[in-house]
């Protein structure tokens, strides 16, 4: 293989490394919110300078380049790894990776100048860098149960790991590297191949790790209204009908509609903006005095709906009369201090065999009852006969993941 092929066979790594900062600044630019995007895009984007200054740009025998491209590797790796730990919630060990990120350019600048050669230098560098790749590999320990884009991830990393720590030194200790004949040593073959195969199984894992959390946030956002950050209808639906569905039906559960009273008169007579100020408030207020196991969501309109699970029917009034209670003493800026928001409450409680589809349409009866009987008010429908038991409500655990989604029976 002559110079020349050398030269053009390792272009490889920047131009992929080149095309993955595209991608990930097209994921920044069209979420600006992702900064895990924004720190891949510059991790490459440092991996290609480096990359390209100490190959094709400066002499590779001077103290410039030593620290130059040292310092662009070892910046472009902190931040990648960086991204890898908030893309996956996960804090990173700044002090470690920063520290081990330091001593390599140090390290590059006492070689450079000592009598050792260009080889040695390669192999204390790459050991220095892979140490950086195995403190994040322990870091990010069991990210592959989250999804398989965590798997992905985690096997990249290793395989760039082990790129590093091993197989650079190995060939490095095989062959003789110095700056002359540097494009003609097995190294730069070998380590141009492992090098693109590992930039570009990282590029691809954190791709799809990118795609999913958007993925994942158009979900969350159709999920949840935008007024009151509750769940949609559809979303209380399906939370709903995954719980009757796992639930064994030996603990008990419940289902309020509350329904705002008088609404389209508020409507009417303050304005859309005022209607609009009372149902997020209000939105607000039950996300506020609901568990983290409960499921609340706005059916629509003024209509509003929380499943309790672990709660019978007596619980259930219990909570529907405290919420009724601190819910007429709400304020709104939009409103009159002298008009008093109320609000009515049709409670169901579920039997064992209870579906979601069963009991949503009695705890709407009731609710009907509520309000053909003047209004502000809580009317139960007839507790089933084969109820399970309650359990008390503070008992219950939030999900691991902070979803607000139940499953199974959540009672410790």
């Amino acid at each position: 293989m002559n110079l020349d092929q050398a030269a053009v066979i390792g272009l490889t790594v920047p131009v992929v490394a080149g095309c993955m900062c595209a991608i990930f600044l097209s994921f920044w630019y069209y979420n600006r919110e992702d900064r895990s995007a924004l720190r891949f895009a510059t991790a490459f984007f440092l991996a290609v300078t480096g990359f390209s200054a100490n190959h094709y740009i400066l002499d590779k025998d001077t103290l410039a380049n030593a620290i130059f491209h040292n310092a662009c590797y070892s910046g472009g790796l902190y931040l990648l790894l960086d991204g890898i730990h908030l893309a996956f919630s996960r804090k990173t060990p700044v002090g470690t990776l920063g520290t081990i990120g330091i001593g390599s350019v140090i390290a590059a600048v006492i070689i450079q100048l000592s009598p050792a050669d260009l080889g040695q230098r390669v192999l204390w560098i790459n050991t220095l860098q892979g140490c950086m790749l195995l403190v994040a590999t322990a870091s990010l320990w069991g990210i592959w149960r989250s999804n398989w884009t965590g798997t992905a991830t985690y096997a990249a990393l290793i395989l760039c790991a082990i790129n590093m720590v091993v197989v650079a030194p190995y060939n490095i200790v095989n062959s003789f590297v110095s700056g002359d004949v540097f494009f003609q040593t097995a190294y730069w073959a070998t380590m141009n191949m492992v090098t693109t195969l590992s930039v570009t199984a990282m590029g691809g894992a954190l791709v799809a790790v990118c795609v999913m959390q958007r993925l994942a946030d158009l979900r969350e956002d159709a999920d949840h209204d935008y007024l009151t950050g509750l769940k949609t209808r559809r979303a209380f639906e399906e939370a709903a009908r995954y719980y009757c569905d796992a639930r064994s039906g030996e603990v008990a559960a419940t289902l309020i509609i509350i329904d705002i009273d008088h609404f389209k008169t508020i409507n009417d007579e303050h304005g859309h903006v005022a209607g609009d100020q009372v149902i997020g408030r209000i939105g607000a207020f039950l996300n506020a005095q609901t568990r983290s196991s409960d499921v609340a969501g706005r059916m629509g309109g003024e209509e509003f709906c929380l499943l309790l699970p672990g709660t019978d029917t007596a619980g259930a009034r219990q909570l529907a009369a405290r919420l009724r209670a601190k819910l007429s003493n709400l304020t709104f800026d939009a409103l009159p201090e002298t008009l008093r928001v109320t609000a009515s409450f049709g409670i169901a409680e579920f039997g064992r065999r209870t579906a979601f589809a069963d009991a949503y349409p009695m705890a709407d009866a009731a609710l009907y009852s509520a309000k053909t009987r003047g209004r502000d008010r809580i009317v139960c429908a007839p507790a089933p006969e084969d109820a399970g038991r309650p359990i008390r409500r503070e008992r219950f655990k939030a999900l691991p993941d902070g979803s607000r989604v139940p499953v199974g029976q959540l009672a410790s």
